[in-house]
């Protein structure tokens, strides 16, 4: 049987192939290309209905915009720097109309001489006071705290060693019998001597400790006296609402305030605990832990819960610290806080909102502290407790913002009050011959000072500032929404 090549059996085929090869491409191309179409141009429709739907997003966005009143454009851009520079001014203007209004308490004595108080008004922000000027102020301002005791009522017990003839400040005051202390056949020899002239008695030890800090020995710095100033200033505020409500009495017997035990402001009266936020404020007394009717750890400015770890100031050194609760000269190792002694004069004068501390570094950087200066205050009295309310009036409506954050009511005393204390198993019975509704009250809190107002704070250029014409201060009224058009009330008129 005879072979047939396959080469042989495909010639004829590729010949015909060869020959009608371009009929042949023409049928068997589009069966292959329209499917690989038909798959690309669904794709790309579905890409092209996405980019169809996102710009179409985008025109109803733009449509939007159009619709709003006043779209951002260049003039809604000048209405925003517009109103933003109303703002500005208007913060200005009521930073000047409270500097102000304490225009009536920040007033420099006259025995400080005309030059003197001309030169302190006009004061700038870094401007000095002359070496004389600064030398008169430490000699006036001995005579400047005496006159608190004299604002209160009460014996003036602030005098310094030279005075006393004693080698401490902590020498309590010589006791005066007063008026319900007396008893028919009493005489000299029964310690009575003669009726009180005054209203109230204070603390020696505090009276003295106040005026420690106003004694310079030498001469202050400009930084020192305009600190020293404004604590005089905040001492006259409370000083003052303490005499207004004891203006009706005639002695301590019918005084609303009989005894002033402690009275502080600026770094004596700050707590690092402010309102006991760290606990400590609860403490159980056992007898054994009073000795002489006062624990240890409740005495002094710093009240329960204070820690020695302050920062330094440098007014408030040696008599001021350790048995104050004020901290041991310097305070703590590590503790924060500027070393310029100059900066340090501002250590813990003034607290944030909060009631938290600030030292110099802060005060300077906090925002809230620009144009207010807080100055804490602390004032622990023997009162007749319905006084209590009358006092809390008399502090709200003072001269100066005084804001009171705690009441603590029978609080303990340092031991100079016209109470007795007899203390008992985690108890304390007071007792005052004549006076049955006695109690302690401390009060803390803060009494806002205002600062200089100045344009660079608000972000104002100098001269921008100053007052503008009523129609640049107007502001534009906001446009009526339409839906409020239908809501007007209708007035029905009443024929008579």
């Amino acid at each position: 049987m005879a072979k047939t090549s396959v080469a042989d059996t495909a010639r004829p085929w590729l010949a015909l192939l060869a020959k009608h090869h371009f009929w042949l491409l023409s049928l068997v191309v589009p069966l292959v290309l329209l499917p690989l179409l038909f798959v690309a141009q669904g794709q790309l429709t579905t890409q092209i209905e996405a980019v169809r739907r996102e710009i179409e997003g985008h025109i109803s966005a733009l449509k939007s915009v159009r619709q709003i009143p006043q779209h951002p454009n260049d003039s809604w851009a000048n209405d925003i720097d517009s109103s933003t520079m109303r703002v500005k001014r208007e913060t200005l203007a009521e930073w000047r109309k409270f500097w102000d209004s304490q225009q009536a308490i920040r007033v420099w004595p006259d025995s400080l001489g005309p030059d003197f108080v001309k030169a302190a008004e006009t004061l700038k922000s870094d401007g000095k006071l002359s070496p004389r000027l600064l030398e008169r102020y430490q000699d006036v301002v001995r005579t400047l705290v005496r006159e608190l005791p004299t604002r209160l009522g009460v014996e003036d017990a602030m005098k310094d060693a030279s005075e006393t003839g004693q080698s401490s400040p902590n020498v309590p005051m010589q006791q005066t019998i007063r008026p319900e202390m007396i008893r028919p056949g009493m005489g000299p020899a029964d310690g009575v001597s003669e009726v009180s002239p005054y209203v109230a008695t204070w603390s020696s030890e505090n009276q003295q400790r106040i005026f420690a800090s106003f004694n310079w020995d030498k001469k202050p710095s400009t930084a020192k006296v305009l600190l020293a100033q404004e604590e005089l200033w905040v001492y006259d505020a409370l000083c003052d609402v303490v005499a207004r409500i004891n203006k009706p009495a005639t002695g301590p017997h019918n005084a609303a305030i009989s005894t002033i035990d402690e009275l502080y402001v600026g770094y004596p009266a700050a707590e690092d605990n402010p309102g006991g936020v760290g606990g400590g404020r609860v403490i159980r007394i056992t007898a054994n832990q009073m000795p002489d009717g006062v624990p240890p750890d409740m005495m002094g400015p710093g009240g329960p819960g204070a820690a020695a770890g302050r920062p330094p100031n440098p007014r408030f050194e040696g008599g001021q610290t350790g048995a104050a609760g004020m901290g041991p000269p310097g305070g703590e190792a590590g503790a924060a806080g500027p070393v310029d002694p100059e900066e340090m004069l501002r250590n813990w004068v003034y607290v944030d909102f909060t009631g938290k501390p600030l030292d110099a570094t802060q005060l300077g950087a906090a925002v809230d502290c620009q144009m207010i200066h807080l100055m804490p205050f602390v004032l622990r009295v023997v009162i007749d407790q319905r006084q209590i309310d009358g006092l809390l009036v008399l502090l709200a409506t003072a001269k100066v913002p005084i804001d009171v954050r705690q009441v603590r009511i029978n609080a303990p005393t340092s031991g100079q009050g016209a109470q007795k204390a007899v203390w008992e198993d985690n108890a304390a019975v007071t007792s005052d011959a004549g006076r049955l509704y006695d109690v302690t009250l401390e009060l803390r809190g803060t009494i806002g000072l205002a600062t200089p107002p100045n344009e660079g704070t608000v972000g104002l250029e100098p001269g921008q500032g100053d007052p503008v014409a009523p129609t640049e201060a107007a502001e534009k009224p906001a446009p009526v929404p339409k839906a409020a058009l239908f809501h007007r009330p209708t007035r029905r008129r009443i024929a008579s």
